[in-house]
């Protein structure tokens, strides 16, 4: 009984934990980032052949200003609401189960292999979308430095580099562990599909869903989340600096077939690779003294998956939904 209250506990918690970051971001978005404090006011009072700007979204930002804002967001929207529910909510040992320690260099063929299947999956994804009369952009905004070279690097910094370590701690660290007690296929799904809702756009959530997959599987088979942060950065660069360019080929139709049937088959590869990786780690973890962590608490996994459902989960899909109808 002691076992059910503490998943109960936490099936109302954790997207309590979820929802406030939710919040935070649509505040960012809808309020702070209409302050005319952060841009340029129309006609956009600038050297246009200077760089000295950021394009987020369509509008020109100053840069130094937008890049704090940014930057300060991204804190308070993952990294102080995670700490403060794990001092609020855990207790002693709780960090043991986040997956922070080191992992092992053999376990950098995942890193490539995942790596590999996020950017062609993300690709072949963005392709189907746009085909079926989506976006053809795969990120919620498009950033733009000015061609400015510092920028660019400062860009790289807080849109790149910050989000995957904030997040992976945020999805893969913190909800994962309060999740993997009920299975691994319940932390997998609630982690990937939170993952992809702070995007707050449906027509990217197939893209950011998938990820998420792939994200979790790499932390489960090593055991640390530091070559998620890797493969999330990846991604990232590809979507923020790639894709514009790669996507080009859609826009003619003679090319869509061609462009599709080789992100298959690179996707395929990657994703026999990847699994081969992991189940390879598996095998030489059940012959070993290293603990198996994808099985996941197998008393609780039995339980039922209604105790999952709760009702702040529900309340946390509401403020998803509210907000995507009312852009």
């Amino acid at each position: 009984m002691k076992m059910a209250n503490g998943m109960n506990r936490n099936s109302s918690t954790a997207p309590l934990l979820l929802g406030t970051a939710m919040l935070f971001l649509i505040l960012f978005r809808r309020v702070f980032l209409n302050l005319e404090h952060f841009r340029y006011a129309p006609p956009y009072a600038m050297d246009y052949s200077s760089g000295d700007y950021i394009i987020y979204n369509g509008v020109r930002y100053i840069p130094e200003r937008f890049l704090i804002l940014a930057l300060v967001m991204q804190v308070l929207t993952f990294a102080v609401p995670a700490m403060l529910y794990m001092k609020i909510f855990k207790g002693e040992g709780y960090v043991k189960q986040l997956n922070l320690t080191l992992p092992s260099l053999k376990h950098i063929p995942i890193v490539f292999y995942g790596l590999g299947a996020v950017i062609s999956g993300t690709a072949l994804l963005s392709s189907l979308i746009y085909f079926l009369g989506g976006p053809l952009e795969i990120r919620a905004a498009a950033i733009d430095s000015g061609g400015n070279p510092v920028y660019d690097i400062s860009v790289v910094a807080v849109f790149v580099l910050l989000p995957a370590v904030l997040e992976e701690f945020f999805f893969r660290s913190v909800m994962v562990g309060e999740y993997s007690r009920y299975g691994a296929v319940c932390a997998c799904m609630i982690s990937s599909a939170a993952f992809a809702m702070i995007r707050f756009s449906l027509a990217l959530f197939p893209i950011y869903f998938f990820a998420g997959v792939i994200l979790y599987i790499i932390v489960k088979a090593t055991d640390s989340i530091l070559f998620a942060v890797i493969v999330h950065a990846g991604g990232e660069f590809f979507n923020i600096y790639a894709w514009n360019r790669l996507s080009t080929v859609l826009i003619f139709e003679q090319n869509r077939f061609i462009f599709s049937f080789l992100a298959t088959v690179i996707f395929v590869l990657f994703m026999i690779a990847l699994l081969h990786s992991v189940e390879k780690t598996y095998y030489y973890k059940a012959y070993s003294d290293a603990p198996i962590s994808l099985a996941g608490d197998n008393t609780a996994a039995k339980l039922s998956a209604v105790r999952v459902l709760s009702p702040a989960l529900f309340v946390v899909a509401v403020i998803y939904f509210m907000d995507i109808i009312l852009t």
